[in-house]
């Protein structure tokens, strides 16, 4: 099983959280939902990744409220195993320009985020945050 390192950023805006729906090109998860993340450059810190992969991602610019702590999610359908770093991040607009990776987004409540066909560990985001 191989080991992949990531962030992910919670976007709110006014009691709402974005997600993305990935592109069905997309080599990990295609067609499903999931939170703004992305890959940690070489020397590049966690908070910096997290605030570049929403920028790139949604054409909004974030801050930070809130770090999470790192947890484990095995995917043995696709033999991968994801470290996943998440923050809580907050945008002052809603205004989202999606780039190549997503062909859609929905801005909704934390509580129906299991409406949604939706990559492994999106749920365990929220908890490690206390978001639900």
């Amino acid at each position: 099983m191989k080991t992949y390192f990531v962030v992910t950023g919670i976007v709110k805006n006014k009691g709402k959280v974005l997600i993305l729906k990935k592109s069905p090109k997309d080599w990990s998860y295609p067609n499903k939902w999931s939170f703004c993340s992305g890959y940690i450059k070489e020397f590049e810190s966690a908070e910096d990744t997290v605030l570049r992969e929403i920028e790139e991602e949604t054409g909004l610019k974030a801050k930070i409220i809130k770090k999470g702590k790192i947890f484990q999610k095995n995917d043995k359908n696709n033999d991968k195993s994801w470290l996943i770093m998440p923050f809580l991040c907050e945008v002052k607009s809603k205004n989202v320009k999606l780039d190549h990776e997503n062909v859609d987004y929905r801005w909704i409540n934390y509580k129906d985020i299991k409406k949604y066909p939706a990559v492994p560990g999106l749920e365990k985001d929220l908890k490690v945050l206390g978001l639900v």
